[in-house]
């Protein structure tokens, strides 16, 4: 029996692999990718994945098409003129309309998409661009978000077509436009221009841009097609990260010299900082992201309230498990004669041993840490990924007190009262908690406990199943930093202070307390850029926020809006003679000379004050107040020295 066994296994793996040989290689399947502009290094990953043979590998002959104006992306993927496109989030927008568009990765973390005006047309606000002409290019209805969160009725606006020529700023044809940082900022910055950025992230609104897309028909038709295009892009992508110099050589050579090799490094540079490949793996996308773009829509009354996005994202399929599942099936299904020997086989065997079995060899191999333990404890079986996670083998835990092994100190009361509680119940009781390796290393993990029948139904066990999450939270914890502390200051930005300022406000309405909103803009700051350097100007901006925290109270707040602008919150104010003493402290920490570089430099601030709720109750209301303010003190400190 032993013997036919065994030939029965062999004969069943040779098959596998014969058939494996069998698949052989076939021509490559030719592809189109729709870009949704020219040839720049937005498209980086893709001329990277042509150029490494990534696409080759994968069985693919890809074609890149460039963007027309009277073809987008979108329509040439749905027209089934491209299999694939890159598109912005509005993509959203064709999902709900019944277009059967599908999200294969976010490329861009964060949407490179701003509006910018020159600081020669006298707008210092994003309010003021009301009431001016401003162009807007198609596809970038989160500017029109962002103009309607800051209270700006969007029905008014007087748009002009866009043209994509900085001279219609220079000319005052118009007094904004939309750009994207990655690019635009660059012919600003060879003109020697003086500019200002708006961007849609400083109040929340936060997109994923350039996101590589399909339809679900093409997925249906071709998805190994389209599993081995995305993984190959992905790849191209990071390749593209790592190897910049290279791909923009390929671009010029290749592509096209419509940019010049500074300009395609820029581009570059800033496409790091929308990415952040430091952070987030290439292509991630969050579905509660997508769910938060989708109430962004809602609030322009583009998309029902709580529209679901389920179905717009794709689901990764691992082909090569799906082709070994049916070659197995395959081969099990024609070797009937091993099956009957096999059923033989299994009846000579009692039914609970071979449970018993079954169950073993599930638990010993399972992709988790299982451990099987007593409501004392005690440790009766422990997995190979136990093993791998906590260091300790299994001859080692075995007979161990788990509380003792693994649990730290100040832990050990609450968990032993969890797997007690657990072992009463009927259901799984679900934990998050620290743990320490054998070398002392402490893990976060996430616990499952259930309760376990044993043969002899008076003995009490537990299956504790843990899932080591330290990196896990640790990735969370650097995505909530990053979208929410400022990078180069750390302190809260705009989206996070604007927050807390919200929870400030309904605090001193609860508890009836003044407060006091303070915009603080640095004096002529551009002047300590152009002469010493950005990297001197950002050590003094780091400096200046170390200051402005040390200024206040503990319970006080303090973020960086934008550029040299910092908005600060003084709770519980009691009356106008503390806050000037706020404010006198605030003014001597900014002007104390500091010492950059070897460099000894001093700066100053204007400082607009509005309060709550004397002068106004509304967050956005408080600002406008607190930055008109401040350009009154501006103005009159500029014609005190004139």
């Amino acid at each position: 029996m032993t013997l036919l066994i065994r030939s029965a296994v062999l004969w069943v793996f040779c098959s596998l692999f014969s058939l494996s040989i069998a698949a052989g290689s076939d021509d490559l399947t030719p592809v189109k990718l729709h870009l949704k502009w020219q040839h720049q290094f937005q498209f980086a990953g893709y001329y990277a994945a042509l150029k490494k043979g990534f696409y080759q590998e994968a069985g693919l002959d890809v074609a890149l098409v460039e963007a027309s104006a009277d073809k987008n992306p979108v329509q040439a993927v749905l027209s089934g003129e491209a299999e694939f496109g890159v598109g912005t989030s509005e993509l959203l927008l064709n999902y709900h309309k019944g277009d059967p568009v599908v999200v294969l990765a976010a490329i861009m973390q964060h949407s490179p998409l701003a509006l910018a005006t020159l600081k020669s047309s006298g707008i210092t606000n994003i309010h003021q661009l009301a009431a001016e002409s401003i162009m807007i290019e198609a596809n970038s209805l989160e500017l029109l978000a962002y103009l309607k969160s800051e209270g700006i009725d969007v029905d008014h606006l007087k748009l002009v077509e866009h043209s994509f020529d900085i001279k219609q700023l220079i000319k005052d044809k118009v007094v904004a436009m939309s750009i994207y940082i990655t690019d635009e900022t660059f012919a600003f910055d060879e003109e020697g221009l003086n500019y200002q950025l708006f961007r849609p992230i400083t109040s929340g609104i936060d997109f994923y841009g350039d996101n590589l897309f399909t339809t679900q028909d093409v997925i249906d038709r071709q998805p190994k097609v389209v599993e081995n295009f995305r993984k190959a892009s992905i790849e191209g992508w990071k390749y593209a990260v790592q190897h910049p110099d290279e791909i923009i050589e390929f671009i010029l050579s290749d592509f096209s010299q419509r940019k010049s090799r500074e300009h395609l490094r820029y581009e570059a540079e800033k496409m790091l900082n929308l990415m952040r490949p430091d952070l987030v793996e290439i292509g991630y996308m969050n579905p509660g992201r997508w769910q938060h773009i989708a109430y962004t829509y809602s609030q322009l009354g583009l998309l029902p309230e709580d529209y679901n996005v389920q179905g717009l994202m794709y689901e990764s399929v691992d082909f090569a498990y799906e082709a070994l599942k049916k070659q197995f099936y395959y081969a099990i299904g024609i070797s009937s004669v091993i099956l009957l020997f096999a059923i033989i086989f299994y009846r000579q065997y009692q039914l609970a041993n071979i449970r018993r079995q079954q169950f073993e060899t599930l638990f010993l191999n399972a992709p988790v840490s299982l451990m099987e333990i007593d409501t004392n404890g005690m440790i009766y079986n422990w997995n190979r990924e136990a093993e791998k996670t906590f260091q300790y083998s299994a001859n080692e835990a075995l007979g161990q007190n788990v509380f003792e092994l693994i649990v730290p100190e100040n832990n050990v009361e609450r968990i032993e009262a969890l797997i007690k509680s657990a072992s009463k119940s009927n259901h799984v009781l679900y934990s998050e908690n620290s743990n320490i390796r054998k070398d002392g290393e402490q893990l976060l993990c996430q616990w499952a406990n259930l309760p376990f029948e044993t043969e002899d139904r008076s003995l009490s066990r537990v299956i504790c199943m843990a899932r080591d999450i330290t990196s896990e939270k640790a990735m969370e914890a650097k995505l909530y930093q990053a979208a929410h502390y400022d990078e180069l200051t750390g302190l809260a930005n705009r989206t996070l202070v604007l927050s807390l300022f919200k929870e400030a406000i309904a605090d001193a309405k609860r508890h009836q307390q003044h407060m006091a909103i303070l915009f603080i803009d640095l004096n002529d700051f551009k002047s300590i850029n152009d002469r010493y350097g950005h990297l001197v100007g950002d050590e003094v901006l780091r400096q200046l926020a170390t200051r402005l925290k040390r200024s206040l109270r503990e319970n006080d707040l303090v973020g960086r809006l934008s550029g040299d602008e910092f908005l600060v919150i003084i709770k519980d104010l009691h009356n106008k003679r503390n806050l000037d003493k706020v404010i006198g402290k605030i003014s001597t920490a900014i002007e104390s000379e500091m010492l950059v570089n070897n460099l000894s430099l001093t700066v100053s601030a204007s400082i607009g004050v509005s309060h709550y709720p004397q002068e106004a109750e509304e967050i956005q209301q408080l600002i406008q107040i607190a930055d008109q303010q401040m350009y009154k003190v501006k103005a009159a400190s500029q014609s005190n020295k004139i």
